[in-house]
């Protein structure tokens, strides 16, 4: 089962921490904050006009070195995390590959698009450092987002997903977390989507908080962890729910199952 969370405030964090990978900061679990004066040690990046601070929320080391036709990634775990995974876009594929302490290689033929780092927490599946290696056309947005996924997985060879009402109660209840701030895909005392009732062996989750549901799937196809779930040929079903998100935006999520 695969889990992740995604986010965009009404400010557009996730645009922010485009900018500040493109200094060289690549971590994604981080809070972003407005300050007068950047704090010793931190790292921060102005913004039309704006100083922001971008404060890791773990101590997850990530390193990157390349090599003729691949780049190797080494990582130094947080304690908080209980493992490791490896999101590789390649083209429009994605696959998942495990880490531990031991550097892993991936070859590269010159089609690899992203590289990105999942860690498994309390919370669940948390991103937290990505880099971009080529740049892609963002994937057409139709207006619908079940009708935006079946177009990707058509294009792919992977059979349509089925919006299933079965699902709903799930979703309502990772909405709702959602809409109160938590974009996290565990609660200790709520649970996960595996204590919602739903019956399925393979069970996926997709989180958001962004501007509008265009912005959230544009956020979503440039995540590998996200697409991932998008484009999984063991899912055959989906409910979407979203909700006006506080302070403005919307929140949704996107429960999938085989």
């Amino acid at each position: 089962m695969l889990l992740v969370a995604v986010l965009c405030a009404a400010l557009t964090e996730y645009d922010l921490q485009e900018k500040a990978a493109g200094t060289g900061f690549l971590y994604r679990n981080v809070s972003i904050a407005s300050v007068v004066a950047c704090p010793s040690g931190e790292t921060c990046l102005t913004v039309e006009g704006t100083l922001y601070r971008f404060h890791r929320l773990d101590a997850t080391a990530v390193s990157l070195t390349g090599a003729a036709g691949g780049h190797t990634l080494a990582v130094v775990p947080d304690p908080a995390f209980t493992a490791y995974a490896l999101f590789v876009r390649d083209g429009l594929s994605v696959r998942r590959l495990p880490m531990d302490r031991k550097p892993v290689t991936v070859l590269d033929p010159g089609t690899v698009v992203s590289l990105q780092v999942v860690g498994v927490g309390a919370a669940g599946p948390v991103v937290v450092w990505q880099k971009d290696l080529r740049p892609v056309a963002p994937e057409p947005w139709p207006g619908d987002l079940v009708a935006a996924m079946n177009a990707l997985r058509k294009k792919t060879g992977v059979p349509p997903l089925v919006a299933d009402e079965s699902l709903l109660s799930a979703a309502r209840q990772a909405v709702e977390r959602v809409r109160k701030g938590k974009l996290a895909h565990y609660d200790g005392r709520e649970g996960g989507i595996r204590h919602s009732g739903v019956r399925a062996a393979a069970l996926g989750e997709n989180l958001f908080t962004a501007t509008g549901v265009d912005k959230a799937w544009r956020m979503m196809t440039a995540s590998p962890s996200h697409l991932f779930n998008i484009l999984g040929p063991s899912f055959r079903r989906c409910w979407v729910e979203t909700v006006p998100a506080e302070g403005g935006g919307v929140s949704g999520v996107v429960v999938f199952a085989e």
